[in-house]
């Protein structure tokens, strides 16, 4: 299941500064590691700044995303993940049931999709996309780029439980 963004305005303020966002990844990309989880076919990687409410060693190299991940309401975790062209992310589950994802687009391309419950989506630069992660989902990227993307989880609003 996706989620309106504008269901969650502390969201919306990452739409408008995007491209600086996107900047800051470009100076951080050469930091990216694989994702430690088994799901995918070693071609996802991520620069994580912070993870479950403790900040990582690169926060201090991204002072704009930074800042307005931290203005959102509930923030628990940020950072860059990238599907390197060839990725497949095999259906799973999340974590947690506390909290949502968002997903920002700062490089994406046509042919990456995000699947939550059969219902395929695809992201769009500057464009947020929230979804449940403990819902089923996979994600794959059969274009010839990288797809790039600021993950967000923020604790599930009272009202989405």
């Amino acid at each position: 299941m996706f989620f309106n963004p504008e269901l969650f305005p502390t969201l919306l303020p990452l739409k408008d500064h995007w491209m600086g966002i996107r900047n800051e990844y470009d100076l951080l990309k050469q930091t990216a590691i694989k994702w430690h989880e088994s799901i995918h076919n070693g071609k996802w990687d991520v620069v994580g700044l912070q993870f479950q409410g403790h900040e990582l060693p690169g926060i201090d190299h991204a002072p704009v995303t930074s800042k307005l991940c931290k203005s959102i309401s509930g923030i628990h975790t940020f950072g860059f993940s990238i599907l390197r062209s060839g990725c497949e992310i095999t259906p799973h589950r999340g974590y947690t049931g506390e909290v949502l994802r968002a997903h920002l687009g700062l490089y994406t391309n046509p042919r990456a999709t995000l699947s939550v419950n059969g219902e395929s989506r695809t992201w769009q630069d500057g464009e947020l996309l929230v979804f449940d992660d403990t819902e089923l989902h996979s994600a794959c990227n059969h274009g010839t780029h990288d797809r790039v993307v600021l993950l967000i989880d923020f604790y599930k609003p009272v009202q989405f439980d």
